[in-house]
């Protein structure tokens, strides 16, 4: 796959035939995928190549002023769009002036002088440009007088509700992290390095990597299962996520005991995918009982996992 960043070095002879799709596409969810695969089937009709053209960073810190909690990183969606077989993927710089941009420059100076797109597909609330004028009527209009085709992609609906990004981030900040990766590539992740912590788990017989995370979204505090990878190897795993009320802590942690593994995980980097919650947070009145509760909790964890190992 190429990657792009800006559209300095594309020209119509860069990407031929090019057939279109534009969003954020956090998350790559099922029905982002369904607007890729639509892109794709094009794209092979007319013998071109598809494109995604993404922002960075969201619009929304430059817009509103505010830092989204996304889905994924700027890596995790490079890795996602190749993974979902398209050809190229443009990552444009978003800026005050470019939010400023009327539609029909954007279209004009962009999709057509420098990509040449034989056709676009947007998912069915797209809209882009200043004051979100570049609605799909425009689309439509702007493609019938410049020569490029339109498609509007239908949501995806799983048991009668339309998948989105806000959604998948509300499932995943109530803990349903099993909801969210039934409409995902993958279940949730976070990457992070390993930090010295209170050493408490060791004394209880179930030494803890703590864990400090690359984003902002975290799964409601609780216990779950989880997959930690390291390198190229991954383990089974129960995570805790909270502030530890037990002993009275303040502040939030990640925590997760590694089935099957001894060693020193200090400085290391771990990426966790949060399979399935196993329950919420307590306060204990005796260690004793924790100790008894974190037993419950990995054979709830390894039964939810099964063989789920690489």
């Amino acid at each position: 796959m190429q990657v792009f960043t800006g559209t300095d070095a594309i020209f119509p002879d860069t990407l031929r035939k090019a057939v279109v799709t534009i969003g954020n596409f956090d998350g790559c969810h099922s029905g982002h995928q369904e607007i890729f695969r639509r892109t794709r089937a094009h794209a092979a009709r007319i013998g071109g190549v598809s494109v995604v053209i993404t922002f960075h960073p969201h619009p929304a810190s430059v817009v509103k002023g505010i830092t989204p909690q996304l889905i994924f990183t700027l890596e995790e969606k490079i890795q996602a769009v190749e993974y979902l077989g398209m050809d190229c993927l443009i990552i444009a710089p978003f800026t005050r002036e470019f939010a400023e941009t009327q539609p029909e420059v954007f279209v004009k100076e962009t999709i057509v002088r420098r990509i040449g797109a034989s056709g676009l597909v947007v998912g069915h609330d797209f809209s882009f440009g200043r004051k979100a004028l570049g609605d799909i009527p425009f689309l439509k209009r702007m493609g019938s007088k410049m020569g490029f085709f339109v498609e509007c992609v239908d949501p995806v609906s799983v048991d009668g509700q339309v998948i989105s990004s806000t959604y998948i981030r509300k499932l995943i900040q109530s803990g349903d992290v099993g909801a969210a990766a039934r409409v995902m590539l993958h279940p949730y992740r976070i990457t992070g390095h390993v930090v010295h912590g209170m050493a408490r788990g060791r004394g209880m017989g179930f030494p803890t990597a703590n864990i400090q995370p690359d984003k902002a979204l975290l799964p409601a505090y609780g216990v779950y299962a989880v997959l930690v990878s390291m390198g190229d190897r991954q383990y089974r795993a129960v995570a805790n996520i909270g502030n530890n009320p037990t002993f009275g802590d303040v502040g939030t942690s990640i925590e997760a005991f590694l089935f099957d593994f001894e060693g020193d995980l200090y400085d290391a980097e771990l990426m966790v995918e949060f399979v399935d919650y196993i329950r919420g947070e307590v306060k204990f009145a005796d260690k004793r009982y924790l100790v008894e509760q974190i037993e419950l909790d990995c054979r709830k964890a390894l039964d939810i996992l099964g063989k789920k190992v690489s």
